[in-house]
Formats: structure tokens, C-alpha cells, sequence
């Protein structure tokens, strides 16, 4: 895993620009009231102008403006995952409520609502059938729109976005390595089970990105037996090239499926480095 040189990172950066004046359009769609949470279902003007679909859950066992946990799920998955019962997922997502964190997740292009959008019968099916410039869009964009949702962010009173934290699992945690370095709004991140892609026109490997991660504190949950992702020596090295001063790995004896405690990891450090 060889990092790009800053001058070409320079240029990689705006593959991640995006036009700021677009208006947002945003809309509150639905609102579910719960037990120590509010849930509206949202949506605004995402990275190619078509809608994007999210939940936003506000904590009520405590007062505003709350800080916030970017939730970005894996392939194939779904904003539905984060609320999934009985899942890990969702064990995350309570615990970030009943820590007092508002908690964003989005549909990425082509997974949940935006399913359609693929002619394919699965997203993972663009590595498979090396369709590469696709797959690299897919999460280009997909970046971009979170970093419009922060953009969404600002327009809710209810948030406090000088702390913005991030949790990405599977394919989201390559994002969680891609918004680390290009939006300095990112205050600390938790990347879990990435996988280190290096396939053709792919200026989205994670690799590109760790050197130019600076000032935020960085966690990698990583699984010893991820064997089609990642070897565990490709993570040692993958968490070295990390530029934060702050940054840990921790394994745990599994594969992509990482067991229960991860979760209570992921909030320890959330709760460290973003309050």
C-alpha cells in the first residue's frame, strides 16, 4: 500500500468537491416518538441533485444543541441496519442516544430507497463484474452526500456541529477514512472492518487517504480473520500510515462480523474525543 504523493492527493481532493449554492430542499418526511428518542425520517438535495433519504434522531434525555455521530452503513446494507432490532447496529445507535449524541444515517447511492437508481441486482455485483469507475463513483458520491448532510446539519438548531463524530462499518468505514481527510468538520472517527480496495481507477483507497487524516482522533475496529478485506498485517500497516497523533487499532478475534462489545468501543471513544 503505497500513499499518493500530497501534490496528487491535492488533485484527488476534488473528486470530494461538491457546488455549496445548490439548495438543499430539505424536507422532514415522518417523525416516530419513542422512549429517550425522537426519529424523523429526512430528506435534501444530494452530490447529482437527486433526493437522499436519512433518519435523524434526536436524544430527549437531555437538552440541546446535541452533538452528532455520522452513522455510515456497509454495502448492500442500509440506513434500516442502524435500527435493525436485536442487531448490533442498532445496540450502537441507542447507546449514542442515551449518551446524549443526535445520530445521522443516510442511504448511500444505490442501497435502501435509492436501490432503484442500480440496474445491477446488488451494488457488491460492480467489483464483481469489474464495473470499477461505477463502484468508485458510487462511494465518491455517496461521500459528498454526507458531507451535504453536515451541510443539512447546520440548518438544525437542534445540533451542535462544532462536534460532528463518525462511525463507519464495511464500506463505510472506506468513507469514515475519505471524510476524516477531506472535511475538517470531522472532530473524531471510529472506521470498523474497511476493506483495503486497490483496484483500477479507485482514487478512493483508503490508503490514499490515512496520511492526510491530520488533528482527528482516529479508532480502527478490525476483525484478525477478514481475510477477503484485509490481512491483519494490511491493517497494521494501514493504521501506521494514519497521520493523526491519536489513533488506535484494536482486533478482535473475528471476521467481517465483529462480535457485540465493538459497539461499546466505538461510543468509549466517540464519548473521549467529541465531548
Amino acid at each position: 500500500m503505497q500513499p499518493v504523493e500530497s501534490e496528487a492527493f491535492e488533485v484527488m481532493q476534488q473528486f470530494f468537491d461538491y457546488d455549496q449554492t445548490v439548495p438543499l430542499e430539505a424536507d422532514v418526511i415522518g417523525r416516530l416518538e419513542k422512549p429517550g428518542y425522537i426519529r424523523e425520517r429526512i430528506s435534501f438535495r444530494g452530490a447529482l441533485g437527486s433526493k437522499v433519504p436519512g433518519y435523524l434522531a434526536l436524544p430527549t434525555n437531555k437538552m440541546g444543541p446535541y452533538p452528532v455521530v455520522l452513522l455510515l452503513h456497509g454495502v448492500t446494507s442500509s440506513k434500516e441496519s442502524w435500527w435493525e432490532e436485536n442487531s448490533t447496529m442498532r445496540k450502537l445507535t441507542i447507546q449514542l442516544l442515551e449518551s446524549g449524541y443526535a445520530a445521522l444515517s443516510l442511504d448511500t447511492e444505490y442501497h435502501g430507497e435509492r436501490s432503484s437508481n442500480n440496474e445491477l441486482d446488488s451494488p457488491i455485483a460492480l467489483l464483481e463484474n469489474e464495473r470499477f469507475v461505477q463502484y468508485r463513483d458510487m462511494i465518491m458520491r455517496s461521500t459528498i452526500d454526507y458531507r451535504r448532510g453536515m451541510d443539512y446539519l447546520t440548518t438544525r438548531t437542534e445540533i451542535d456541529t462544532t462536534r460532528i463524530g463518525m462511525i463507519g462499518y464495511s464500506m463505510g468505514g472506506m468513507m469514515t477514512f475519505m471524510l476524516s481527510a477531506v472535511d475538517s468538520r470531522i472532530k473524531t472517527s471510529v472506521a470498523c472492518v474497511s476493506p483495503i480496495v486497490t483496484v483500477p481507477y479507485l482514487p478512493t483507497g483508503v490508503h490514499h487517504h490515512a496520511p492526510y487524516i491530520h488533528e482527528v482522533p482516529f479508532l480502527m475496529l478490525m476483525g484478525k480473520n477478514d481475510g477477503q478485506n484485509y490481512t491483519e498485517a494490511q491493517a497494521r500497516q494501514l493504521h501506521d500510515l494514519i497521520g493523526s497523533d491519536t489513533k488506535e487499532l484494536i482486533f478482535f478475534d473475528s471476521g467481517h462480523m465483529l462480535p457485540a462489545e465493538w459497539t461499546d468501543r466505538a461510543v468509549y471513544w466517540i464519548g473521549k474525543h467529541l465531548n
